[in-house]
């Protein structure tokens, strides 16, 4: 498991439940925890960069200024990607990719 403080009154707790990754995330005023959609279910080639890549969609979020519970559906989306390569880089999705596979699975704009 791994614990991240964002500021203030922001965790992320990212970990492995079986073979699904889970991701909680807490405020001040609330909790979420982030589990992938069955929509979204990816086969893990190589894990290097995953959580890096979580923190980038996540970040990417905050700046749109959006929820945190939409922060991690976005994390969640780019750590999925990062699995399918080898590599820390090779599977990070376009911007594109990344608006699309949102509005696949959420039915929502990014």
């Amino acid at each position: 498991m791994v614990v991240i403080t964002l500021g203030k009154g922001i965790t992320l707790e990212l970990g492995r439940r079986t073979v699904t990754a889970v991701c909680y995330i807490k405020d001040a005023k609330n909790e979420y925890a982030i589990e992938p959609s069955s929509q979204d279910i990816v086969s893990e080639v190589d894990a290097t960069g995953a959580g890096d890549a979580f923190a980038a969609g996540f970040l990417y979020g905050l700046l749109k200024g959006k929820g945190l519970n939409e922060c991690g559906c976005i994390g969640d989306i780019m750590a999925r990607f990062s699995l399918t390569k080898l590599g820390a880089r090779e599977g990070l999705p376009t911007l594109i990719a990344l608006v699309q596979r949102y509005h696949e699975l959420y039915n929502q704009q990014l």
